[in-house]
């Protein structure tokens, strides 16, 4: 793949993620009210299916600078959530690709990259919010650590929606752009 189409590509599901992350189509996770549900994964993971991890996780990235920046008129600043959000996303990706070796088919393609994709997520933010909460937010240690299976939920449902969403967008997509791109195997 060309430079120029990897550049391309990064800034257009950065902006894609960016654009979700800006609207206002959160949920309120019912386990706890400070995590919400939100989109903004999907077309991230769908950057990783069509041209991989090294288009995915800096279109990632980009989309924590702007959750760390003012976004009006829905939000304001948020760097401690861009940088959750960034290091979710991309432990998520990564379980993803490190998944690609078993992927032989849909349905096993899906069910690898859910497994190593949701796992990755769950065990990074949740070692995470135990490791920083305390220190960006100053929650004590024991409800942080109280709270850690309600994160491993939130992550594993999250993480779920992102793989799935972005695994069917692709599966939709991708036999149309195949002469675009180069599959995620190819990386």
């Amino acid at each position: 793949m060309s430079r120029s189409l990897k550049v391309a590509a990064t800034a257009l599901f950065a902006a894609m993620a960016a654009v979700l992350e800006i609207l206002p189509l959160d949920l309120a996770f019912p386990l706890y009210e400070k995590l919400t549900l939100d989109p903004t994964g999907i077309p991230l993971m769908l950057a990783l299916y069509l041209f991989g991890f090294d288009v995915a996780a800096p279109a990632a990235l980009i989309t924590g600078i702007v959750i760390a920046l003012p976004r009006p008129p829905f939000r304001g600043p948020n760097p401690v959530g861009a940088f959750f959000k960034s290091l979710a996303e991309i432990s998520t990706l990564a379980g993803v690709c490190a998944s690609r070796r078993l992927w032989r088919g849909k349905w096993l393609t899906l069910l690898a990259s859910l497994s190593l994709g949701v796992a990755a997520r769950a065990i990074v933010m949740t070692a995470a919010c135990i490791a920083l909460l305390p220190l960006f937010y100053c929650i004590p240690l024991t409800m942080v650590i109280g709270l850690g299976p309600v994160v491993a939920v939130f992550n594993v449902i999250q993480g779920s929606l992102n793989i799935v969403a972005g695994y069917l967008l692709y599966e939709a997509l991708g036999k149309r752009l195949r002469s675009l791109t180069s599959p995620l195997s190819s990386s």
